[in-house]
């Protein structure tokens, strides 16, 4: 019981570093070395949500503009010691909408992100059981966009790399699964384009890693 509240403590931290007021500080340290012997791999996939948070940022547009949606994402790693490794992923960012008008023309825009990710993570361990961790790298994203103006309907797709990064925390649940919440933030995602956004994404995850 103990343990789960500790963890419950380090998601919050990941959202509000603030949450070290409640005594994280007094958390015995975590001895990994009885259960990371050589190199260990893992799969596993998240659920959230993902902010573009300049999406909405056009001053000839008036109208409603949703921000947020369901976002997903599976990945896989390699974790070469009790503090470093690497990991990939498939990430789908959800879709932006806005409605409404651009000067005098009815507007109807919206884009969805997807993208492939590659980092390296430095895990720190803060309890039995428990760590947190960042990660760097970056992320090679795809973005379809479509936009209907007066009932013309354009649809273009861009590409491109950003820099993305990371912070969380995850708990052993037993000698294979683990749970994870994770925030990640996304740079310049449509960059050179019209509709350049950075991207926050916040998740919850289970993982399967091999003995």
């Amino acid at each position: 019981m103990n343990n789960n509240k500790a963890f419950i403590g380090l998601l919050l931290l990941c959202i509000n570093p603030n949450v070290w007021a409640v005594g994280l500080d007094s958390i015995p340290a975590y001895d990994t070395s009885s259960n990371l012997n050589g190199t260990r791999l893992y799969v596993g996939a998240g659920l959230g949500v993902t902010k573009q948070s300049d999406s909405c940022n056009d001053p000839f547009f008036e109208g409603s503009c949703e921000q947020k949606d369901i976002a997903w994402k599976v990945f896989g790693g390699a974790r070469f010691n009790p503090m470093l490794g690497v990991e990939a992923s498939y990430q789908d960012m959800g879709k932006l909408e806005r409605n409404g008008a651009s000067g005098a023309s009815f507007a109807n825009m919206s884009n969805s992100v997807t993208g492939l990710g590659a980092s390296a993570v430095a895990y720190v361990p803060v309890m039995n059981g428990a760590e947190l961790f960042g990660k760097a790298g970056v992320l090679r994203w795809e973005r379809d966009s479509s936009r209907t103006l007066n009932g013309n309907t354009q649809h273009s797709t861009d590409k491109g790399y950003s820099p993305m990064l990371g912070a969380g925390a995850q708990y052993q649940l037993n000698q294979n699964l683990y749970m994870r919440g994770e925030w990640e933030h996304t740079l310049n995602i449509g960059a050179d384009s019209a509709y350049e956004t950075d991207a926050d994404t916040y998740s919850v995850g289970v993982i399967y890693s091999t003995l």
